[in-house]
């Protein structure tokens, strides 16, 4: 009777348990367009994708050189904070950079009155990323004023606190490579749509010489990994995973792989593992 009683209590626990709210001041994770990232499972190539409708996925950023040349996505967390990849940030002068808002065409919209440009004030890259290994792939970046919130630049939400998030369709989005190596320019937003695996199924799949640890999310076609992906420029940017109510939650954040669509699982960034260490550093 006591086992059952306690098991009732933990079930209710992680049934209940809430998200944190990065945003206080407005709704997170909606789109504009009410059947946005339903893109169809399985798909053909970000590797596999389309182009994605303008500000589809209005927390999506462009993070620049300050010159203007893309290097990494990443997501808008409040008017504030943006949340991507620690290799993304790693080694890097806040100067030499900055955060693109509201931006669909990469090459020639950079004038579209939706685009908001920021400089950064801080960075903040995880104590344990590990360059040659890739696990606490998590950085946090500050800009300096204030990202105006409209229906082409809005917030994503957190993840589930206790969700492990295996076997759902999720959406990826960037500016990054159609295939891996390839020279041809990106100009539109882009999006594909993948499953994510549980970590035995990815860790088997690549074997001892990579391995997947807690921190880590894959996600995969129902191709074999052979058809979608994310892929080269990718990094940092968006895992989101869309409810039954039409709310964005970012689940993973772009961080490494074998190749591109080359029979291997993406591996992101596991964003709820980080809930404690984010809101530390957002100070929420």
């Amino acid at each position: 009777m006591n086992r059952l009683f306690v098991f009732a209590l933990c079930l209710t626990a992680t049934t209940f348990a809430e998200p944190p709210v990065w945003d206080s001041k407005g709704t997170c994770g909606k789109s504009k367009y009410p059947d946005a990232g339903d893109y169809f499972l399985p798909s053909p190539s970000i590797v596999g994708g389309i182009e994605a409708r303008p500000n589809e996925f209005p927390w999506q950023i462009s993070l620049q050189s300050a010159s203007g040349f893309h290097m990494c996505g990443g997501s808008i967390m409040n008017d504030q904070w943006i949340i991507t990849a620690a290799h993304c940030v790693d080694g890097e002068n806040p100067a030499n950079l900055r955060i693109v808002a509201g931006l669909h065409k990469k090459l020639t919209g950079l004038d579209h009155p939706s685009v908001q440009i920021f400089q950064i004030e801080k960075l903040v890259i995880h104590e344990e990323y590990n360059p040659r290994k890739f696990p606490y792939d998590i950085a946090l970046i500050k800009v300096k004023g204030s990202v105006k919130f409209s229906a082409d630049v809005n917030t994503v939400c957190a993840p589930e606190p206790k969700d492990l998030y295996d076997h759902v369709k999720s959406a990826v989005s960037g500016w990054g490579n159609l295939a891996s190596g390839s020279s041809a320019k990106v100009d539109g937003l882009r999006y594909t749509t993948v499953n994510t695996t549980t970590n035995a199924y990815c860790s088997k799949v690549y074997g001892p010489l990579s391995k997947i640890t807690d921190d880590m999310l894959c996600a995969s076609d129902n191709r074999n990994s052979a058809e979608r992906d994310s892929c080269q420029n990718d990094s940092g940017g968006p895992l989101v995973r869309k409810e039954k109510d039409g709310t964005f939650r970012l689940i993973g954040i772009v961080s490494w792989g074998k190749g591109c669509a080359s029979g291997y699982p993406g591996v992101y960034a596991r964003v709820n593992y980080f809930e404690d260490w984010i809101l530390k550093n957002i100070k929420l």
